[in-house]
């Protein structure tokens, strides 16, 4: 098999969303965000930017609208340091649990959050937990987005669309979708590139599934939560989900920081026209 144009790509992503924005199960955010004035977490993202500038790499930052409401100089000192703004919905709901005419008009708040803020029109969009639906990918064409990070061909409890292309693709609505990367093995797509995969995986785990996309001539994309690299501040409910959210083997911060030395890695908006290069059109199996 002739490897993809794709293997020199190395992107990275950050998820900006505080402690208790989870959806399985899924809390009622509100009760959270009148107490949460988000102090720990800008303190988190400008830890973040500071290892960032230490090693000259830039990023794609998806963050929520309601925390750039709250705390605008997070959102600014992210775009003067140099690396691309995006959206990840205005509040941390699952697409399929708001809809599509609230998607819209809290997108469309969003935009004017973000301009206001930085003076440009986000390019890019994540879900929330990855909440694709069927319907995404047109809103977003047709509200001038030109590209999505929301598909993850991976299957979990939680989520995925286990069958999707691994490799950039444009939406049959045109609008390029860059899925997450997963390593294959024995037929089936393993996630192991951000959030709890990255967090309990050994390096050596990981390198392999680095070197064998590489070969493949695939995109890397990482993703991360600033609470994947350092301890949650609040508790969340129930033994069962702070098990799964919270649990870390080893240093992940140090094994972050390996990731990045070994990488050189890009923001979305500095390689989209590689990532455009012989994507075709293809249908998301939903």
């Amino acid at each position: 098999m002739t490897p993809l144009p794709y293997g020199h790509l190395n992107i990275l992503t950050f998820d900006i969303e505080d402690w208790y924005h989870i959806n399985y199960p899924q809390l009622n955010f509100a009760d959270f965000d009148k107490e949460e004035d988000h102090s720990l977490l800008l303190s988190a993202v400008k830890k973040i930017l500071s290892l960032l500038k230490e090693k000259n790499t830039k990023a794609t930052f998806f963050i929520l609208g309601r925390i750039a409401e709250k705390k605008p100089e997070m959102v600014l000192s992210i775009a003067e340091d140099g690396h691309e703004v995006a959206i990840h919905g205005y509040e941390h709901y699952l697409l399929k649990d708001i809809g599509k005419e609230q998607f819209k008009r809290e997108t469309e708040r969003c935009i004017e959050i973000f301009e206001g803020i930085t003076g440009r029109i986000p390019k890019g969009f994540r879900a929330p937990s990855w909440s694709a639906t069927p319907w995404l990918f047109g809103v977003l064409k047709e509200m001038g987005f030109e590209y999505d990070a929301s598909v993850f061909p991976v299957k979990t409890p939680l989520y995925g669309i286990p069958d999707a292309p691994r490799y950039p693709f444009f939406t049959e609505d045109n609008l390029l979708e860059i899925p997450t990367s997963v390593y294959r093995l024995s037929g089936k797509n393993i996630a192991f590139s951000g959030g709890v995969f990255f967090k309990i995986l050994p390096w050596i785990a990981i390198k392999k599934a680095v070197n064998k996309i590489k070969q493949e001539g695939l995109h890397l994309i990482f993703f991360f939560h600033p609470w994947d690299l350092w301890d949650r501040p609040g508790k969340l409910p129930g033994f069962r989900t702070r098990f799964m959210f919270d649990l870390k083997v080893g240093n992940v911060e140090n094994r972050f920081m390996r990731l990045i030395d070994n990488l050189p890695m890009q923001s979305i908006a500095s390689v989209l026209k590689d990532l455009k290069n012989r994507a075709e059109v293809m249908e998301v199996p939903f």
